[in-house]
């Protein structure tokens, strides 16, 4: 009877419903992969409004967007934390510069609103862009925060 219990408690705990850490995350798991105080130490400014979910087709995958308002010029500040898949990473490969210090591979590419850093680290792949200034370093450290938390 006791090895009986045993196997019920081990299959009940492998079905815990919990994924796995190799999966890909939910969204609402994506943005819970960066804190506020996180994106606001990079992005040097409070954020003005909670995270908005994101599902952008043209970057190759869902993420969120965090916004910390305008300057007195008229600047955005802002983040966007995308998670592609590797057709998206590859597409604009040859249009961009390699970037060293961070996964196994990644570049930076001058998207339409923002430089975006593009990382794979094993097969997970994350895109992180910071505008309204390009902060490669900022850049690095959110990448590097959501590559460990994705494993």
């Amino acid at each position: 009877m006791k090895k009986f219990g045993l196997i019920v408690l081990v299959i009940l705990a492998g079905c815990s419903g919990k994924p796995s850490k190799q999966e890909q995350p939910s969204l609402n798991g994506l943005c819970g992969f960066l804190t506020k105080a996180e994106i606001e130490a990079v992005l040097g400014r409070a954020l003005d409004e909670e995270p908005v979910e994101i599902n952008e087709d043209y970057l190759g995958g869902k993420g969120c967007s965090y916004s910390a308002g305008l300057d007195t010029s008229g600047n955005a500040y802002f983040a966007y934390v995308v998670v592609p898949d590797q057709a998206a990473f590859e597409k604009n490969k040859s249009d961009s510069e390699t970037v060293g210090g961070v996964g196994d591979e990644a570049y930076r590419f001058n998207g339409p609103d923002a430089e975006q850093l593009w990382v794979r680290e094993g097969n997970h792949f994350v895109m992180v862009a910071i505008g309204d200034v390009p902060n490669l370093a900022g850049a690095k450290k959110l990448a590097l925060l959501v590559l460990s938390r994705l494993k």
